[in-house]
């Protein structure tokens, strides 16, 4: 389910959006109220709901402050940026677009009807959908290219090959070099590496690296591990240098891509 916060100083308001708007027909599920910005940002920090509904003019903290604090907050802690639904009032048209500039998506002018609004936490729902299914596309790519040897059993190359990636799915943690693998093996390391990129259509070091991130999303689905344990338990000693390569295979560092994909 995804998280939703509802940020509304007008208590009967408030009380109507979050006791008679069905969240869990609708995708959500609802996990806190405010009536201020200010305790809005505390429980964004406690929550980190993938959707904040806010009002904009509230007192100690209005909407607009308070979701420029929460977007500088995701960026400061590398999570995700949720989807937010301003509401407002036909004399603050213009706050409204100075949160459009912010990057919020939607608002919704008050009042609205039920089916207006029902309509709008399903666009917010769509783009939070689409990136779940982006990570879902990128899984299956990766997966799909560690195992895509060219299974010719009668093909010497083959069993080469399928012998080099056992003993990178074997020693990947404790790190293992071409050399190596081609002793083991009984080639040279030019023959190997020329073999290995023929029927894999990856490197030698390409197919460790992506076995690697691999095996640090699966772990990453442990709340308990931080960042470094993970990078200690897939080979990677620099927890600076596993978070850019994480990066730079599946597009986010491996804080944001738990909390985008794992919470």
């Amino acid at each position: 389910m995804l998280k939703v916060l509802v940020v509304e100083d007008e208590d009967l308001v408030r009380h109507a959006l979050v006791s008679l708007t069905p969240w869990n027909d609708l995708g959500f599920e609802f996990c806190a109220q405010a009536e201020n910005g200010a305790i809005a940002l505390s429980l964004y920090k406690e929550y980190k709901p993938h959707l904040i509904i806010s009002d904009i003019r509230m007192p100690v903290m209005d909407g607009l402050a308070f979701v420029q604090k929460a977007f500088h907050f995701a960026h400061e802690k590398k999570l995700f940026l949720p989807e937010v639904i301003i509401l407002s009032g036909y004399s603050e048209f213009e706050y409204a677009q100075k949160a459009l500039q912010l990057g919020v998506h939607e608002y919704l002018l008050k009042p609205f009807e039920d089916e207006v609004f029902y309509a709008t936490l399903e666009r917010a729902k769509n783009r939070i959908l689409n990136r779940l299914e982006e990570k879902k596309d990128f899984e299956s790519s990766l997966f799909q290219k560690l195992r895509s040897l060219d299974e010719d059993e009668n093909d010497n190359a083959f069993h080469y090959v399928k012998k080099t990636i056992d003993l990178i799915e074997d020693r990947y943690i404790l790190g293992i070099r071409i050399e190596d693998a081609a002793q083991e093996v009984g080639l040279s390391c030019g023959h190997l590496s020329r073999l290995f990129k023929q029927k894999t259509k990856q490197t030698f070091n390409e197919y460790l690296r992506n076995y690697r991130i691999e095996k640090a999303i699966a772990l990453s689905k442990d709340q308990s591990l931080k960042v470094y344990e993970i990078a200690d338990l897939v080979g990677y000693l620099d927890e600076r240098y596993f978070t850019q390569t994480f990066k730079k295979i599946t597009g986010f560092t491996p804080s944001e891509y738990r909390y985008h994909f794992f919470q």
